[in-house]
């Protein structure tokens, strides 16, 4: 049978040469999955679920999203010819929303959405012979099998010790976990933030389960008290010797801005995360300074603006040339003509 893709996977590790420097590692480098076609790491999971309701002959799919999730599965459904329902967190950033309009799934805009939601949409699915998409191996083992070739690509793309996993309900976690395989010797890190770390905290033993009562943190897309599958996500660092790492919502966003200013790269605030949770590591003594880690860098920051929607607003005037040559001039970065 036909397979549906979209050009998904095969992205690059790229070096942050400046992350490195600020942080004092030799090397730190990031696994570009906002490379994707839709912008995220999501493309690899609705591939692999579109062809498996190809392969079950569903009359189409049903899901949740907090957004990246809602655009991979509308764009590979649309390709397949398959319709689409959506329930999407009502709180989505509007960036990640009117991604997944163009595709024509139906949106349904859900003011809750954890497990008892998601074990409630399986039935539905079920009873009106869709496939399930939802983005845990608790619900879609065969849609996150496609995210298990991120850590397949990484063991051939470097001698990483460790890899930092922006991580909400564990599954991406699990995936690059199984896909590096057993005999990889990298440390799995699981980096959450503050406000909804219910994994970090079951594995430092703060609590008996991975879940939370309530989540205070605004980082889209890692906002989930009870991670379907916390408990596997749990397992797979402790066998591999790694950890849980957990910083605030503003080192995330503060390494956001470096890695776009410095690096050249923008990405989603759960992307900064496992950075801003590396550099958190590397400070506080847990990540040795011979260490050569990997981030797992998940979505483009176009999907999510909202930091930066005043700083977009029009300016109150317009500048001549003479007004250009003053502020060259006068200029913080000092710009000169060149001597060359």
């Amino acid at each position: 049978m036909p397979t549906v893709s979209l050009g998904e996977g095969n992205t690059p590790v790229i070096s942050l040469t400046r992350v490195a420097q600020s942080i004092g590692l030799d090397e730190v480098f990031g696994k570009a999955e906002w490379m994707n076609p839709t912008g995220s790491y999501k493309d690899r999971i609705a591939a692999a679920t579109i062809n498996d309701a190809i392969r079950r002959s569903r009359r189409g799919w049903i899901g949740t999203s907090s957004g990246n999730g809602g655009a991979s599965m509308s764009a590979y459904g649309a390709k397949a010819g398959l319709p689409g329902y959506l329930c999407i967190a009502a709180d989505a950033p509007a960036e990640k929303v009117r991604s997944i309009i163009p595709y024509g799934a139906t949106l349904l805009p859900m003011s809750e959405l954890g497990i008892k939601e998601m074990d409630a949409i399986g039935e539905l699915a079920d009873e009106f012979d869709l496939k399930l998409s939802v983005t845990a191996y608790r619900y879609n083992a065969e849609g996150m099998s496609g995210a298990e070739a991120i850590g397949a690509e990484l063991r051939g793309q470097g001698d990483f010790t460790h890899v930092y996993v922006p991580t909400g309900g564990g599954g991406l976690l699990v995936a690059v976990a199984r896909g590096m395989g057993a005999s990889s010797s990298a440390r799995i890190v699981c980096a959450q933030p503050e406000g909804c770390s219910p994994i970090v905290r079951f594995l430092d033993q703060e609590i008996e389960a991975p879940y939370v009562d309530k989540c205070t943190s605004k980082i889209s897309g890692l906002q989930l008290p009870a991670p379907p599958d916390g408990e596997l996500a749990a397992a797979a660092v402790v066998e591999s010797h790694g950890w849980g790492s957990s910083v605030s919502d503003e080192e995330t966003w503060a390494m956001q801005d470096f890695l776009s200013t410095k690096e050249g790269i923008f990405v989603e605030p759960a992307s900064a995360l496992a950075v801003a949770a590396m550099a958190s590591d590397v400070k506080n003594g847990r990540l040795p300074t011979s260490a050569r880690p990997v981030a797992i860098l998940t979505g483009s920051g176009l999907k999510d603006l909202r930091r930066f929607t005043s700083s977009a607003s029009p300016t109150e005037r317009t500048f001549t040339m003479d007004d250009l040559r003053r502020r060259l001039q006068t200029s913080d970065a000092n710009v000169s003509p060149s001597t060359r």
